[in-house]
């Protein structure tokens, strides 16, 4: 894994000069170092894992330049603390450049995101784990989906696999309205005591060997879309044990 700063700048330089290249994982520390790390020819196509951590400089981060990368299976935003939103452009939006290759999202202390509806424009994601981000009030905002004209899409999450929540205080919403999940194997929902509803219908999921695990606490409190909803999850049902 190569760590941005002056020495990993001249290592970059070097690579430029390389006529093959394996994937590699990249730790940024900020938007600026994204920004010159964007700028080498090889990093949309030799880079696998992106690593955001611990970003003090900016509040807000412009997603382009990891959007377009060819490779980038693994995304994870960790102690960025200042940081409080991903802005998309709007040539993304319309379908010009998306997260094609990403397959796993960590999110992990980013206290001062609302939501992450920027994932939704990973089609292909089969992992999301998001921890500790006490600001996080809904994962997929109903008002941004609107503007990406995503509302009502049922292929929300399709290939997604496995859903870990954590520690997420403030977590009222998943999503506003149910989604299929038709590749879920597993969820975990722990200390996330405000998040009564579940994106979820007797469909969701169906015909998979989903395994659900949550406090028993919580669990007796969820506010099912019905009682065939909650009969079909009974059996998934793991309690979390400390």
């Amino acid at each position: 894994m190569v760590r941005f700063g002056y020495g990993c700048l001249l290592v970059l330089e070097e690579m430029e000069h390389l006529k093959y290249l394996n994937m590699w994982s990249l730790t940024l520390r900020s938007a600026s170092e994204l920004e010159k790390a964007s700028r080498f020819n090889f990093f949309s196509c030799a880079i696998e894992r992106v690593f955001l951590k611990d970003f003090r400089d900016s509040r807000s981060l412009t997603i382009m330049a990891l959007a377009n990368l060819q490779h980038l299976s693994t995304l994870a935003f960790l102690r960025c603390m200042d940081l409080e939103k991903v802005k998309i452009e709007r040539n993304i939006i319309k379908g010009a450049g998306c997260f094609h290759s990403l397959r796993s999202v960590i999110l992990e202390e980013c206290n001062r995101w609302r939501d992450v509806s920027w994932v939704t424009f990973a089609p292909h994601l089969e992992v999301l784990r998001i921890a500790a981000c006490n600001g996080l009030e809904e994962i997929i905002s109903e008002e941004k989906l609107e503007v990406a004209e995503l509302k009502g899409n049922s292929n929300l999450f399709s290939k997604l696999e496995i859903l870990n929540l954590y520690h997420l205080q403030k977590l009222k919403t998943i999503c506003h309205h149910a989604l299929p999940f038709p590749l879920l194997k597993e969820i975990v929902i722990i200390g996330c005591p405000m998040l009564k509803k579940l994106p979820l219908n007797s469909n969701s999921a169906k015909g998979q060997r989903l395994v659900f695990e949550g406090e028993e606490g919580w669990w007796k409190d969820v506010e099912w879309e019905d009682e065939s909803t909650k009969i079909a999850f009974l059996p998934s049902f793991k309690p979390y044990i400390v």
